[in-house]
């Protein structure tokens, strides 16, 4: 069932209050010290990440312990948003995240007289789905941004999920618009917005493509098609991997992750992500990688 869009409002609400409660309790926090015997590859963490980046970040965190049998990576997904509330709480020793912080999160973590290191590790992007009885054969970022701001007054109906908060923050960096100036509808999972897309020639709906896939393959629905976007200026291109890497698609976010640098084995797992074993794992996922992985060629 489709939420009014008040929904996605109270959701960005309940977080920011959330960061606001715990900040002055992980301030009592801050001198915790590292566990003993923990280094860069040995010892337990809990990572946050972002829902939608859940399955590369367990691909990563397998592969790590898989070459590094003491080191052991729990993962907490949840929405996007909640991620950095869990390493402010002191609950998590890292956070993986679509999108910058925002800055009332970047200050919260200033409050704390603490570093954080935050270092880009991939590439994602937000991609625009329709039913394939949909009329429109391209958007440009101007028109999805009026879309998305004037519900109501236009056949289309947009739809984003509920609580994808960074997604609407990328969304209003990109069209030139402020986040309180987006009203899209909203509903409460990704299998919900594609089924609803599928069903509903009129609905244009929004998700980041690490989720796209993964519902899409959960659903087996071949109903959808994905629209090309258009930066003003230029052509319209769709999120293929090599487009998202090279910067051609305009709805392109980086994938960061962030940690406490006095944290051992947060900062080995932090390496692995930049290495090209992590690398390589982004480039195999529905994510681009943040740089080019290096190959070597043998002749014989």
């Amino acid at each position: 069932m489709i939420l009014k869009n008040k929904a996605t409002q109270k959701a960005i609400f309940r977080v920011m209050s959330g960061l606001l409660f715990f900040c002055p309790v992980f301030l009592l926090l801050n001198c915790t010290q590292q566990p003993a015997g923990e280094t860069a590859k040995s010892g337990s963490m809990i990572l946050a990440v972002d829902r939608h980046l859940e399955r590369i970040a367990a691909i990563q965190t397998e592969n790590f312990s898989r070459y590094y049998p003491d080191a052991t990576v729990t993962l907490l997904p949840d929405a996007s948003g909640k991620s950095l509330k869990h390493l402010l709480d002191g609950s998590v020793k890292a956070a993986l995240i679509s999108g910058i912080p925002e800055a009332v999160e970047d200050s919260l973590f200033a409050q704390l007289q603490r570093p954080i290191r935050r270092e880009p590790v991939a590439r994602d992007a937000i991609v625009c789905i329709v039913n394939l009885r949909n009329t429109i054969i391209t958007l440009s970022t101007k028109e999805l941004g009026l879309l998305f701001s004037e519900q109501g007054k236009s056949e289309a109906v947009p739809l984003v999920r509920a609580d994808d908060f960074r997604l609407l923050s990328l969304l209003a960096v990109t069209t030139g618009k402020k986040r309180g100036e987006l009203h899209p509808w909203s509903c409460s999972s990704d299998a919900e917005l594609i089924k609803r897309v599928s069903l509903d020639k009129g609905v244009v709906g929004l998700l980041f493509r690490s989720s796209f896939e993964k519902a899409l393959k959960e659903l087996n629905n071949n109903n959808i098609r994905i629209l090309p976007i258009a930066k003003e200026g230029r052509m319209p291109s769709l999120p293929t991997q090599q487009n998202i890497f090279e910067g051609r698609y305009p709805l392109v976010t980086l994938v960061y992750y962030l940690y406490y640098p006095g944290d051992a084995l947060a900062a080995g797992f932090g390496s692995w992500l930049s290495s090209g074993a992590g690398q390589k794992a982004f480039e195999r996922s529905s994510l681009a990688p943040y740089r080019l992985v290096e190959r070597t060629i043998i002749l014989n």
